[in-house]
């Protein structure tokens, strides 16, 4: 790390302790002079929220003490991103990237590939925030140096502990996992039981285990889970439990039925109360989501939100603003629950005791361009000026006081009102001008191959005719209705930036970049083994081949050989030997294919390489037979082998091939004439060779062989 990137790194670290100063002073100058800036550094220390509005490209800043928009910042995203926060900088998070804006300076400063494409969980805590991808079980600790964990397989919806520690439950691998507070490794000290459906919550500041198969709560304790309490309740393995506690209960989410069980954590000696079982009626609701004294769930089919308190009480419903998606309904850290608006077009904040506050998300701001909270007022014009006046005063006018109380009407005034002008005159038309960036830009890569996505782009009146998708090397141009573009032709193994314009009939507009994306050939499996050779003895078969020349991209393993017929088997090696029995005629079928493994683990077969034998169902035996001078000469070796055929083909004439394993050895065969019942006795081929080994095939006119046994020879 340079020396630069250093001090800018550890000025990020003390940005909140300078806001705190420059607050106070800026505390004292308005006391004495009687004006304030209406967006002071202190109000990023307080408890608050952040929300991505995609058609304004902007993250804004709601606080949930005064439900004012005190914020803005410019960050280009996409439909569906979400932000969380850290303590000096905010994180705008889509399936494709991850922006990262400064909290004091309200300007980006950097961007980044996520680990999967997949929308994750955010967790804000301290020491975080915390990113989950639960499909591929990888976290991301976003900070200073994003830390990147992964699992080892897919989580279920992780809690954090009022300690800062995050807990993610793999409930099919039978495992609780944890991650400390500044740690970098994660570990699985707690078992689960395994495959069981279940979820966890943190009630009064003690995480449970929601067992949804067996309907029992569990504590988890430093070495393993507490004894299972019955929760009273029927739930089904879709039940969705709430993060934290309502007053002491559990909120459960199940179809259209709300249960808030008493998990029995509370003073002791006091008897666990009856679950109350909230019917929300008809509809797909998510949520749902615990602060306070209150839990807060979201209709999806009628677009309400819907608040009750511990005790299953209904507090208020609320008609959502229609929008494109479903609302998000988030926890804050200053224990309230935030509603957002799909788009981020406007917020609902639910305060602990179940009080609402609606904050539309508008991009009009004051004189600073910061939004204020009526939503585009600017808070430094004069309260008693209208908004539309045709006269300005020559001086400031006197302060307004609230007239006292009355239960009277006030009288009739004489002065007539000023007159009504029947017709304003319109505003000058704007022009049409070139198009604004694609939203929502993002791109994948296959073999040689890239597919580029984007979202519209602002038109600026005048209709939007093509977009053109550019990157080192090449250009296309697709219709403006388009929304993907395939690109072809691609270097697998070169990276490529694709860049969206739009046209219109003014011009071109900004060009928006995806991520980086590489082009890889996929992993390719070994060919066929080669030369197959079956060799038959007297009670089975040697199957050996070559390995293929072309063992494709991975590392080898093993081979995987089969024979069928006699019965099946399979063995693995680079040659195998099967049993059988040789007295059952027929054609036996051998296989062999390569396994080679990539270096992500995927196990890759190659294509199957076959070969048959057949096997005639009669036997050959040779052993040692009369003594002989003839070829061997005077000496006690010298005899002839005697070879027997049993239950071969009935008067067939079959040829007779002697071997041995003493190199110089050869013979050119002879034959043997079956009788009636496939029967043969003769004595031919006069060996020597003491302590060799000697057998013979016999081959019948088809080319069928069949092997006899081995015979070590002795001497006479």
């Amino acid at each position: 790390m340079t020396d630069k990137a250093a001090l800018v790194r550890t000025w990020r670290a003390r940005v909140p302790v300078v806001a705190v100063v420059i607050a106070c002073v800026a505390g004292v100058v308005a006391a004495v002079t009687g004006a304030a800036n209406p967006v002071s550094a202190v109000q990023f220390l307080l408890p608050g929220h952040w929300v991505y509005n995609v058609s304004l490209q902007s993250v804004f800043h709601v606080d949930g003490s005064t439900g004012d928009v005190d914020a803005r910042a410019s960050v280009p995203g996409g439909p569906g991103d979400q932000v969380f926060q850290g303590d000096t900088s905010g994180y705008v998070v889509g399936d494709s990237r991850i922006t990262e804006f400064g909290k004091s300076s309200l300007a980006v400063e950097g961007t980044t590939t996520p680990p999967a494409r997949e929308m994750p969980v955010g967790v804000e805590i301290a020491g975080g925030p915390y990113l989950v991808y639960r499909e591929s079980g990888k976290i991301v600790r976003l900070g200073d140096e994003h830390l990147v964990l992964s699992l080892g397989g897919p989580v279920g919806t992780p809690v954090a502990t009022g300690n800062g520690t995050l807990w993610l439950p793999r409930t099919k691998a039978g495992l609780l996992c944890r991650l400390p507070a500044d740690a970098d490794q994660v570990s699985c000290p707690v078992l689960l039981p395994k495959s069981h459906v279940g979820a966890l919550s943190v009630v009064s500041d003690r995480l449970v285990f929601v067992d949804t198969r067996t309907d029992t709560l569990q504590v988890v304790e430093d070495d393993g889970l507490g004894e299972p309490k019955d929760l009273g309740v029927d739930l089904t393995a879709d039940a969705q439990l709430a993060g934290t506690d309502v007053a002491g209960r559990l909120a459960i989410l199940d179809g259209d039925h709300m249960l808030l069980v008493d998990a029995g954590l509370g003073t002791a000696g006091l008897e666990r109360a009856d679950p109350v079982d909230v019917d929300l009626g008809e509809g797909e609701y998510s949520g749902p989501v615990a602060a306070g004294s209150v839990v807060a769930v979201v209709n999806r089919t009628t677009g309400k939100l819907l608040t009750y308190d511990s005790e299953g009480k209904h507090k208020q419903t609320k008609d959502l603003p229609a929008g494109q998606g479903d609302p998000r309904l988030t926890r804050g850290e200053d224990d309230r629950i935030y509603v957002d608006g799909a788009g981020g077009e406007h917020v609902v904040v639910i305060d602990r005791d179940g009080g609402f506050a609606d904050v539309p998300i508008q991009g009009e701001g004051g004189k600073d361009g910061t939004p204020t909270p009526t939503g585009g007022r600017d808070p430094e014009a004069p309260v008693g000026t209208p908004e539309h006046s045709t006269e300005q005063p020559d001086q400031d006018p006197p302060p307004r006081e609230d007239p006292p109380p009355t239960t009277q009407l006030p009288p009739p005034t004489t002065q007539k009102p000023p007159p009504v002008t029947e017709q304003e005159t319109p505003p000058p038309s704007v022009p049409p001008s070139p198009p604004g960036a694609p939203t929502g830009v993002g791109a994948t890569a296959g073999d040689g191959v890239a597919t580029v996505t984007w979202g519209p782009a602002p038109d600026n009146r005048a209709a939007i005719t093509a977009y053109r998708i550019t990157w080192a090397g090449g250009g296309t141009t697709v219709a403006g209705t388009a929304r993907t573009a395939t690109v072809n032709g691609l270097t697998n193994g070169t990276s490529y930036v694709f860049t969206v314009s739009a046209v219109n009939g003014v011009g071109t507009g900004p060009g928006a970049s995806a991520n980086p994306v590489t082009p890889v050939a996929p992993p390719r499996p070994a060919g066929q083994a080669t030369q197959l050779q079956v060799l038959l003895n007297g009670d089975g078969a040697l199957f050996d081949w070559d390995a293929p020349a072309d063992m494709g991209t991975g590392t080898f393993t093993h081979f995987i050989a089969t024979m069928t017929g006699a019965p099946d088997q399979t063995v693995t090696g680079p040659a195998a030997g099967f049993d059988f029995d040789p007295s059952q005629p027929g054609t036996l079928t051998f296989t062999v294919r390569v396994v080679t493994t990539t270096p992500d683990g995927q196990q890759l077969v190659g294509p199957v390489a076959t070969t048959t034998k057949a096997v005639s169902g009669g036997s050959v035996t040779v052993s040692r037979g009369p003594a002989t001078e003839e070829w061997c000469g005077e000496t006690d070796a010298c005899a002839w082998m005697h070879v027997v055929l049993n239950s071969m083909r009935p008067n067939t004439t079959y040829h007779l091939q002697p071997y041995s394993d003493d190199p110089g050895y050869s013979n050119p065969g002879g034959e043997c004439t079956t009788d009636a019942n496939g029967y043969c006795d003769t004595d031919q081929f006069a060996y020597a060779g003491v302590g060799h080994t000697v057998w013979i095939v016999v081959t019948d006119p088809g080319g069928v062989d069949t092997r006899s046994n081995d015979l070590v020879w002795e001497a006479g």
